[in-house]
């Protein structure tokens, strides 16, 4: 094709290629097609690969870039899978988050679109014809030729084997329109359920009926079902089925077709039936006030601050159906997968099938078709976690987010955003409200109220007039050897609860049996040998693990250091509590939840499910347990070890404390009976502690964002972290003190420009070794964005310039959730 053909060009981003986009033609014949947001073959060196249009122009932004330009090989979508609004926040994030737009877009999207497809060329009727006398070029041409003569059509198996030379004459074949050019997609056409549906066009005569007994059967199934009815099902009624239906479709009597059947989500909790909730006073205010943002448009984030059993979620229900009266769609994001189980029964409820469900949790089938229904605009409301900000979903009018503090939202490793801060910004870009919602919200979000940016709605009330629960400290000071899991006051209100007919939750935010194993003789601990952390011990398996990398092994039989037989274990959690409580309860039924005894979404589920039905009365579990969920029987919520958050090295583990204590201080009292909370510290005056025991949330805000403020911490200014690893603790080193310097170095030129920028660091990582890689942080701290944002380009813009070891990574973390 001449370029005088073509007439406009295309940016693509092209997948596992260059970092930015890069320009081709568009031929005449894929113009139509070749929109932002499709899927495109292009050529890259020797090879074709995978791209997404991200933007089309007329002219070039400079017109040298015209020689050597390539065509667009083929336009694999006949529609956008992203549509405009997501190419605009994926370039956003791109930016903010300094990730390499191409690998932003395959992360906006199903694994089944960004796979290569497999090429098939199948011989035309007129290149069949032609073909019987052409006289090919070379052997390569030959061996084409003969091939497609003989079958008809050449996959990527045949294609492989063919001499070389094939591949010019095949592009020649298809100008001439003698062969076309097909794509294959091997990770979406397998997943396709389909069913074959029998529908009766006609009755068969009466007296045939009278005669054959089979027949009448057959023809009562499909009666009964309305005249058409799935094959399988005939077929467990009806023996012979197969020689009826081919029988009495020859004869016109029957219509047998194909249909395409889109699966659900099968990981719903089993959820009573109930109507819809009415509205309190305080609810129907608050989905008054959002109705008039909705009605008058525009983007406007608003804070719901709703303690727990307030009924948050009967308010996003009012405001979904709202926005759907209105021709819009809703997106609903909640943290954690364990917590969109209980959304989607409620949820699937009240909207049947218009409900997408959106987790890695499901199967690659079941993901292929709920992207189907929402890109087709048969499900208006997407209920998912963190990865469901990409939701492809029409006229968006509507994104909830529901727990909004949650750190699960941050994503951390490769590209690290926080999907709280991308609903917001995709808010922003599309022009409608933002719901964040929680019972302890983000001390940025409180901030950002503070400021006038957002609106605070606030729920005080639990419904129907319920009293919090009552919270007691117990200190664990005072408890030594057996008492140190489940103390006196602990076990004596376990008894009380369980002697009352009512459930009880044991929560510690710490999995396996025993923290680490010691030796008495030497002090070593047994650590992994991929990672610079103790490695802990899981009786269940009777063997030790790393929660990090999944390292695994036996406990050995003496110390490797000193050689001694003194190894001990020391720390508990979740597995050793349930033993604990056995011990002392054994006749209670149990169900443990913690990414142990739950490997799997259906799993979760079942536990969830025995847990509701009174099938078990305790329910042990980690953070999995501690929010969002409502057991109307729990009436004592046991919080085993309060401290394990405040040990943590990092500035936010005050507040990370106070919310998960609230959290799941929560769970308890939400049916008839009033709840209490019984928590096991160490620390009983630690403010954390006692803003958790007085139920207190704003208060503590108030405190802390003081002490934020004083200390120069986010949400007061912006921070981010540059993290360099390396398999050599050397060479991670090296690369850490480079980065420092030249940080030091743009740090005066910005002080110059009075853009101050402050450094910390480098230093090892607390972690110092994971997954076989060592570990540098280099903090880099601005009053804005606006001073960190071209500070941090003009850093990773040295470092893509200096020729690192292939080895050595270095990655931004924007607003780091964690400093380990």
């Amino acid at each position: 094709m001449k370029p005088d053909d073509a007439v406009s060009y295309a940016q693509v981003a092209v997948l596992n290629g260059p970092a930015e986009p890069l320009h081709y033609r568009i031929p005449q014949l894929r113009e139509p097609t070749a929109r932002p947001g499709v899927r495109v073959l292009v050529p890259l060196g020797r090879r074709e690969a995978l791209g997404i249009v991200v933007d089309t122009t007329p002219t070039l932004p400079d017109p040298s870039l015209e020689k050597g330009l390539k065509d667009l090989a083929a336009v694999l979508d006949e529609r956008p899978v992203l549509p405009e609004d997501l190419l605009r926040l994926c370039r956003w994030m791109a930016t903010y988050y300094l990730h390499p737009l191409p690998a932003v877009l395959e992360t906006a999207l199903p694994p089944g679109l960004t796979a290569k497809p497999a090429i098939r060329y199948r011989l035309t009727d007129e290149g069949r014809r032609a073909l019987l006398g052409s006289a090919a070029p070379s052997a390569g041409a030959r061996a084409l030729e003969e091939a497609l003569a003989a079958s008809g059509e050449l996959g990527a198996c045949e294609l492989r084997d063919l001499p070389r030379g094939w591949k010019a004459h095949a592009h020649r074949l298809e100008e001439k329109g003698w062969i076309r050019k097909e794509f294959a997609w091997p990770s979406t056409q397998p997943t396709q359920k389909v069913i074959r549906i029998v529908q009766l066009v006609r009755e068969p005569p009466p007296e045939r009926l009278t005669r054959s007994r089979h027949l009448r059967g057959f023809v009562e199934v499909l009666l009964e079902a309305g005249g058409s009815c799935p094959l399988a099902r005939i077929r467990a009624r009806v023996p012979n089925v197969h020689y009826w239906v081919q029988k009495l479709t020859e004869e016109g009597f029957l219509r047998v077709q194909d249909r395409e059947v889109l699966r659900e989500s099968p990981l719903a909790q089993e959820m009573p039936p109930s109507a819809p909730a009415s509205l309190t006073p305080e609810q129907d205010q608050v989905v008054r006030r959002v109705g008039e943002v909705l009605d008058s448009g525009g983007f406007h984030p608003l804070v719901l601050y709703g303690v727990t059993g307030s009924g948050k979620t009967e308010v996003y229900l009012a405001l979904i159906e709202r926005v759907l009266a209105a021709g819009r769609t809703a997106l609903v994001l909640v943290p954690e997968i364990a917590l969109s189980t209980q959304l989607e029964a409620l949820f699937r409820s009240r909207f049947g099938s218009g409900l997408a469900v959106w987790h890695s949790g499901l199967s690659p089938g079941v993901r292929d078709d709920q992207w189907k229904k929402i890109v087709r605009g048969e499900s208006p409301v997407v209920l998912g976690v963190r990865s469901a900000v990409f939701s492809p979903l029409p006229n968006l009018g509507l994104i909830v987010v529901d727990e909004e503090h949650d750190g699960s939202y941050k994503q951390e490793d490769r590209l690290r955003y926080h999907a709280r801060d991308a609903a917001v910004m995709r808010a922003r870009l599309v022009g409608v409200p933002v719901v964040l919602g929680s019972a302890t919200p983000s001390l940025q979000s409180i901030h950002n109220w503070r400021l006038g940016r957002y609106e605070l709605l606030r729920l005080e009330k639990r419904v129907e007039e319920r009293p919090l629960p009552q919270v007691a400290v117990v200190d664990m000071r005072r408890h030594r050897g057996p008492f140190r899991v489940l103390s006196p006051e602990l076990q004596e209100a376990l008894r009380e609860t369980l002697e009352q007919g009512y459930q009880a939750i044991l929560f510690l935010n710490r999995r396996g049996f025993a923290t680490f194993f010691l030796c008495r003789t030497c002090g070593y601990v047994l650590q992994c040998p991929h990672c610079a952390v103790s490695a802990t011990y899981h009786q269940s398996s009777d063997r030790l693990q790393c929660h990090y990398c999944g390292w695994e092994a036996q406990i050995p039989g003496a110390c490797p250091v000193c050689g001694k037989h003194a190894l001990i274990p020391f720390g508990f959690g979740t597995e050793r509590v349930e033993e604990e409580f056995k011990r002392s309860f054994p006749h209670v039924e149990t169900v443990r939840i913690d990414r142990d005894a739950v490997s799997r979404p259906g799993q979760l589920v079942e536990h969830l499910n025995a847990f509701r039905s009174g099938k078990a009365r305790v329910l042990i579990g980690t953070q999995m347990v501690a929010k969002g969920h409502d057991f109307p029987q729990v009436t004592l919520v046991g919080v085993i070890n309060a401290d394990t958050s405040l040990q943590v090295a990092d500035f936010r583990s005050g507040e990370t404390t106070v919310q998960l204590l609230l959290q799941v201080a929560g769970r308890a009292g939400r049916g008839d009976a009033p709840g209490r909370v019984l928590i096991q510290t160490y620390n009983p005056q630690h403010h954390a502690i006692q803003a958790a025991v007085h139920m207190d949330y704003l208060r503590f805000c108030e405190a802390e964002l003081t002490s934020r403020q004083a200390l120069q911490y986010p949400p007061f200014t912006r921070l981010a972290r540059l993290l360099v690893t390396a398999p050599d603790p050397e060479a991670a080193k090296r690369v850490a003190g480079e980065c420092a310097g030249t940080a030091e170095e743009l740090k005066e030129a910005f002080a110059a420009d009075d853009r101050p920028v402050a450094l910390m660091g480098p230093a090892p990582a607390p972690i110092h070794k994971l997954k076989g890689r060592y570990r540098w942080n280099l903090y880099i701290k601005a009053w804005s964005h606006a001073h960190l944002q071209p500070f941090l380009e003009a850093l990773m813009a040295w470092v893509a310039h200096r020729k690192l070891p292939r080895t050595v990574h270095v990655a931004v973390d924007r607003d780091p959730m964690s400093s380990l």
